[in-house]
Parts: C-alpha cells; sequence; structure tokens
C-alpha cells in the first residue's frame, strides 16, 4: 500500500464528513497516528485501511445511508446479509436447507 491508499484513506474520511480526531477515534488509533498516516509519516498499512472501512459502514449504519460504505464492503455486507436470510447470493431464492442426518430412534 502506499501512495494511492493514503489518498483513499482521505478520500474516506472526507466523503464521511469526518475530522482527522473523529476518524481516528473510529479506527481506533491516536490521533498523531491518524495524522501519520494521512502526512505519509507512517505507511498506511493493509489493517488501518480495514478499520477505516468499518468506521465507514458503522457510520453507514448509524446515519440510515449505505452509500457511505466502500463498495467492497457494501458487497461483503451484502453477501453477509443473504447467508442469514438463506438466500441464494445469485438469484436471491431461499437457499435450500442443509440436509441434517438424524440418529434413529431407540424403540
Amino acid at each position: 500500500m502506499g501512495e494511492n491508499s493514503t489518498a483513499e484513506l482521505i478520500d474516506l474520511r472526507k466523503s464521511l464528513g469526518l475530522t482527522q480526531a473523529q476518524m481516528a477515534e473510529r479506527m481506533g488509533v491516536a490521533p498523531r497516528t491518524y495524522q501519520d498516516l494521512e502526512g505519509e509519516r507512517a505507511a498506511v498499512r493493509d489493517i488501518h485501511m480495514r478499520a477505516a472501512e468499518r468506521a465507514a459502514l458503522d457510520i453507514a449504519i448509524e446515519r440510515g445511508n449505505p452509500m457511505l460504505a466502500p463498495a467492497p464492503v457494501r458487497r461483503a455486507a451484502l453477501r453477509l446479509a443473504q447467508m442469514i436470510l438463506g438466500l441464494d447470493p445469485i438469484d436471491h431464492t431461499p437457499s435450500p436447507p442443509p440436509e441434517t442426518k438424524t440418529a434413529p430412534r431407540p424403540e
């Protein structure tokens, strides 16, 4: 991850309407750490992007606006919801229940 990740992090924060301090709090990092990420004094690692995406998902839910979450996060959330609802992820029809083996009843 390099400059692109720094730009992605900044763009995500701005799209959420957060200050650096607010984004730092949402991500669970110190404000100085976040400033270092945006200022390219520290490398933006995958864990930072995942924390920022999770923050965006939380904010999207809080504000009732799913478009605030990045597209990959929305797709993953949709797949999870489909699994929870027992829907086939392709055609949205109920999936057949998993086969279960039942032990014979003693007589």
